[in-house]
């Protein structure tokens, strides 16, 4: 459906002589690097290219005559203002932002634009994904330990979700479907979805959101379909919701929290760590010495090291994450659905009752198919945490939106970890004789 404000959109970009860049895309062919085994295994990280490896030095892009950037040698970000104009608005256009853009080449980033990858999976239908931060001119970001980065008024996150046609091949036939942008208001953070319009080259401010079928194939060589959910401006908090000391709702980031930045990353010059980046770039503060932080289990291992190879305490450390990363944003202590069901999946909990060891659900939509416990001790089956991640039922799977595919992996290390406890039948009844 195309709104007023989205033809208004539309003329402008017309009249700027935009070039459609993702062209491409509808003729199946991206342009793009080759992928590493992680990034086919995991189905997580967009695959590197020259755009998006070489961004992310510390000059900024809104200053100064130089028409190609310093980086990339590819045309030079020009734009007026940078960011989002707080008296203004969140602009209806992406580009207006002056932060990213698509090319043939893939994504191009503002060079004060900094791209990030997570040490964890945080499943969405099997996406790719590209992840990037802006730190206003001058501003700094402050470390904090085992806590979202206390990133300044004006800083925006953006993620872009991609699905190639075949996971397989990562690299090739893109598909660019949207990229949500958080924006740190001086009062709160919001959130903001924008979808891309592949004759404009661009994204659009689309705060009805949109339900999207996309076809593909996945890693075993099979066609996969995805009703996939481009989440309403209002859906957004269902995710980002937490209750700050006061006991107020505010929104918050997920991913950027040190243990899951603490990983190498590649961007064009080597691998190097990524929050020693930040802190040599000198937007991110208060990094302690690398070696002292906690880092979250890294999906990557998988290309080497499948489920069924890995140690128990190794499937149980990366279990614990990525129960974190995908279900404790809401489930902990200060999330609102943690707080209502008192299951709290972060993976620094060590009470194993609010864990779901032996604990009958505070509230279970329709339930878990006769499963009585949340988690059964040595009986992954009999757990109501398996049947929610995997069921693809509306009325029962979790989490309640962003998925309508069940992740193999997460699954099979889920079930690994659950099976491996020592087993536990709750309390039932002795049968009878």
């Amino acid at each position: 459906m195309i709104t007023s404000t989205h033809a208004i959109a539309r003329a402008r970009v017309g009249a700027r002589g935009l070039v459609a860049s993702l062209a491409l895309l509808a003729c199946g062919d991206s342009g793009g690097g080759t992928s590493d085994a992680s990034t086919t295994t995991t189905g997580e990280t967009a695959p590197a290219t020259d755009a998006t490896t070489s961004a992310g030095s510390s000059s900024s892009t809104s200053e100064g005559d130089a028409t190609t950037s310093e980086t990339t040698g590819a045309p030079a970000f020009e734009c007026d203002f940078q960011g989002v104009d707080f008296d203004a608005g969140v602009p209806d256009l992406l580009s207006d932002m002056c932060l990213v853009r698509w090319t043939e080449q893939g994504f191009e980033l503002a060079d004060n634009v900094y791209p990030y990858e997570l040490n964890t999976v945080l499943f969405s239908d099997y996406a790719l994904k590209q992840r990037a931060i802006y730190i206003p001119p001058g501003a700094t970001a402050e470390y904090r330990d085992n806590e979202v980065l206390e990133l300044p008024v004006g800083s925006i996150i953006l993620k872009s979700f991609i699905f190639p046609a075949d996971l397989r091949a990562p690299e090739l036939a893109q598909d660019l479907i949207e990229t949500r942008v958080l924006v740190r208001f001086p009062e709160e953070w919001k959130a903001y979805p924008y979808i891309w319009d592949h004759e404009l080259g661009d994204a659009l401010l689309t705060v009805q959101g949109e339900i999207r079928p996309i076809e593909f194939i996945g890693l075993d060589g099979e066609p996969k379909l995805s009703t996939y959910l481009i989440p309403q401006k209002n859906q957004c908090q269902e995710c980002h919701e937490i209750k700050d000391e006061n006991d107020e709702t505010v929104i918050t980031p997920i991913g950027p929290r040190p243990r899951y930045l603490n990983r190498d990353a590649d961007f064009g010059d080597g691998p190097v760590n990524q929050l020693q980046r930040y802190a040599d770039a000198g937007w991110l503060t208060g990094v302690p010495p690398i070696a002292g932080i906690p880092k979250a289990w890294d999906h990557r291992a998988l290309a080497d090291t499948p489920v069924a190879d890995m140690s128990y305490a190794e499937v149980t450390t990366a279990a614990r994450d990525y129960l974190d990363i995908n279900c404790a944003y809401c489930h902990n202590p200060r999330g609102v659905n943690g707080i209502s069901s008192q299951l709290f999946l972060n993976w620094d909990n060590e009470d194993v009752f609010h864990l779901g060891f032996c604990k009958k659900p505070g509230s279970a939509g329709k339930g878990g198919e006769n499963r009585d416990y949340d988690i059964v001790p040595g009986d992954a089956e009999a757990s109501i945490l398996i049947y929610r991640t995997e069921t693809l039922d509306l009325g029962s799977m979790m989490p309640l939106i962003g998925r309508s595919l069940a992740h193999e992996d997460g699954s099979a290390l889920l079930r690994a970890w659950i099976d491996g406890l020592p087993p536990d039948d709750c309390g039932a009844p002795d049968p009878m004789p």
